[in-house]
């Protein structure tokens, strides 16, 4: 027989997350009492203490209240999507949808989210943030995302995913280097060159390491952290880069040209996948997303290879 309820967990979730039973209770729209008589009886169901209060301080939670917390916020979730799912069926998609989009991937795949998603599900609350893939999967494994677009080599060990679009690394060099005419080279050609590394940490924790065990030590002279500022630096021929996502236009933004070279022999592949947390089952609404980016990966691989 279960002890406690799923309001208890509720508040419990919200006095964690404020740090303070006061500002829980006044978010709660209960009294103060009431909220740390919950927390009260919450402990008791559980057996164990999870709150320790601090006067005038707030709380903090115990070891096995952060623990809890985890728990807590799982349960609430599929609660809301139990909820959720029971309105969905009889009606439109509705309610919120936060999703995560790694920042390189962000002008790829944000303005098509935009336009064809929300505008297909307008009873969606989509938000989308951007920033490090793995920072935001974090994120979502804390319960504040529903979901994150990043790269397969990006994932972390503890979430699903579903894979929406190939993504095979490629070499990129100024309309003036000396590889320009090529439409294909071994990375070994490039051992003694400059390298202009996308600086930001999946890269570089993922990228350097599998061109390393791909055959090449890229000597990284130059380096940004936007992706349009090292296709600028490698038009002005300050060296070559390897990249994933593929603009449909071989410019960069001053007009000058960019070369595009497949990367002969074996080299990992840095797919483009859906992460979501592992032990939840997907909602509706998040299947829905899954299956849109599946959809629209397929379309944007379609019009890459018309583009080769």
């Amino acid at each position: 027989m279960i002890n406690y309820t799923l309001r208890q967990l509720q508040y419990f979730v919200a006095v964690a997350e404020l740090g303070s039973i006061s500002a829980a209770a006044k978010q709660c729209h209960i009294s103060q009492a009431a909220m740390s008589q919950s927390m009260d009886e919450l402990e008791r169901a559980v057996g164990s203490q999870l709150l320790v209060r601090r006067r005038a301080r707030g709380v903090v939670l115990t070891a096995v209240g952060t623990d809890f917390l985890l728990d807590s916020r799982a349960l609430v979730r599929h609660a809301e999507e139990v909820q959720d799912q029971i309105v969905e069926r009889q009606s439109k998609l509705s309610g919120p949808l936060v999703i995560g989009c790694y920042s390189s991937l962000a002008a790829f795949w944000i303005p098509v989210i935009c336009e064809r998603f929300t505008m297909v599900h307008p009873d969606l609350q989509v938000t989308l943030l951007e920033g490090d893939g793995a920072e935001l999967q974090e994120r979502m494994l804390k319960g504040h995302l529903d979901a994150v677009l990043t790269h397969t080599r990006h994932l972390l060990p503890r979430v699903a995913s579903r894979t929406v679009m190939s993504g095979r690394p490629y070499v990129l060099v100024g309309g003036g280097h000396r590889l320009a005419d090529r439409s294909s080279v071994s990375l070994s050609e490039l051992a003694d060159d400059d390298f202009v590394s996308l600086d930001i940490p999946t890269v570089r924790d993922n990228q350097l390491v599998n061109l390393r065990m791909s055959g090449l030590d890229p000597k990284v002279r130059w380096s940004s952290q936007s992706f349009e500022a090292v296709r600028g630096m490698v038009a002005r021929g300050l060296g070559y880069t390897v990249l994933v996502q593929r603009p449909p236009v071989n410019l960069s933004y001053d007009g000058l040209p960019l070369s595009v070279l497949e990367i002969e022999g074996d080299v990992g592949m840095s797919d483009v996948c859906v992460a979501y947390t592992a032990s939840d089952r997907p909602s509706l609404r998040l299947r829905a997303f899954l299956d849109f980016c599946e959809e629209a990966g397929a379309e944007k691989e379609r019009k890459a290879g018309r583009n080769l």
